[in-house]
C-alpha cells in the first residue's frame, strides 16, 4: 500500500509538473475574471447566547426555532492574477431565513429569554460569508495549477427571537433577544485548477482554521468544487458545490455566543473573463 501511494504521487509530477507552454484553456492565464449566480444552501446545527453574568446556555438547533433549513442566496465570484502565478480572490454567499412555531418548551434559554411552557417564536438567523484569499501557484503549466494560500472568512451573525405568550396572568410579548457579531476568521488554503479542454475546467479549493485567540476560539473548514463550461472564450456557465463546517465560540460585548453550524449545498453560476 505504502509503494503504490509513491506511486500515485509520482504520477502526478507529469500533469503539474512546471513547464513552458500557452495554456490550453483561457482560465490559467486570465487578470480578471467573475461569477455571478445562486447558491441553493442547506444549513444544518445550533446557537446559543449566554449573557456574562448568568449560567451558560444549552444550544438551540434551527429545526427547534422553525427556521428553514433551505435558503437560495445569490453568488458572487471574482479573481484578479497580478502576475502569471499570484492571485486575490474575493466571494461572498449568505443565509437568510425565518422562523415561526408555536410549541411547548421545556427550557427555552437565548440571552436574556428565559421560559418554558406553550410559547410563539418569531425567529431570524442570517449569515453573510465574504471571503478573500490570496494564493501563490507553486506548480503550472499549459493545463493546470496547484497553489497555496492565506485568508480571512469574515462571517457576519445576525439572529434575532421574540417570545410571546401566556405566561401566569399576563399574555403578550414575553422577551426579546439578538445578536449581531462579526467574526474574521484567518484560515490557509489549498487551490487547485485542471483544464480537460480549451472551454471545460476544474477548479477548487480547501480551507482550514482553527485558533484561539482575542475572543474567538473555534475551527472552520470551507470546501468549493466548480465545473466551468466556457460558450465563448470570454463567456461561460458553471456549476459548483459549497461546504462550510463551524464550531466558533465568541465571548463578546457582554455575551457568549455559539455557532456549531454546516453550510452545504450546490450552486450555479454565469461567468466572464478578460
Amino acid at each position: 500500500m505504502y509503494r503504490c501511494g509513491i506511486w500515485f504521487i509520482l504520477s502526478l509530477f507529469p500533469v503539474l509538473a512546471i513547464g513552458a507552454g500557452q495554456s490550453i484553456n483561457p482560465v490559467l492565464d486570465e487578470k480578471l475574471s467573475f461569477r455571478l449566480g445562486a447558491n441553493f444552501l442547506n444549513v444544518d446545527g445550533s446557537i446559543s447566547s449566554s449573557l456574562d453574568s448568568g449560567p451558560v446556555n444549552p444550544n438551540l438547533d434551527l429545526d427547534t426555532l422553525g427556521i428553514d433549513d433551505d435558503y437560495t442566496s445569490p453568488y458572487f465570484g471574482a479573481r484578479w492574477r497580478p502576475s502569471e502565478r499570484w492571485r486575490l480572490t474575493f466571494n461572498y454567499f449568505g443565509f437568510d431565513n425565518e422562523g415561526d412555531i408555536s410549541a411547548s418548551f421545556s427550557d427555552l434559554d437565548f440571552g436574556e429569554i428565559d421560559v418554558s411552557g406553550f410559547v410563539r417564536v418569531e425567529s431570524q438567523f442570517k449569515t453573510d460569508f465574504y471571503v478573500i484569499q490570496g494564493g501563490y501557484s507553486f506548480l503550472k503549466n499549459e493545463r493546470s495549477e496547484l497553489g497555496v494560500g492565506l485568508g480571512l472568512h469574515i462571517v457576519d451573525f445576525d439572529t434575532k427571537l421574540k417570545v410571546s405568550g401566556q405566561l401566569g396572568q399576563y399574555t403578550g410579548q414575553i422577551g426579546v433577544a439578538s445578536t449581531d457579531l462579526t467574526a474574521p476568521l484567518p484560515n490557509i488554503q489549498l487551490f487547485g485548477t485542471y483544464a480537460f479542454t480549451p472551454k471545460l475546467f476544474a477548479d477548487g479549493s480547501l480551507s482550514y482554521f482553527s485558533l484561539d485567540y482575542d475572543k474567538y476560539d473555534g475551527s472552520l473548514i470551507a470546501a468549493t468544487v466548480s465545473l466551468e463550461y466556457r460558450l465563448t472564450k470570454h463567456f461561460g456557465v458553471g456549476l459548483g458545490y459549497n461546504y462550510v463546517n463551524m464550531n466558533l465560540d465568541i465571548d463578546k460585548s457582554g455575551e457568549k455566543n455559539e455557532y456549531d453550524l454546516d453550510y452545504t449545498g450546490p450552486k450555479v453560476f454565469l461567468s466572464a473573463g478578460f
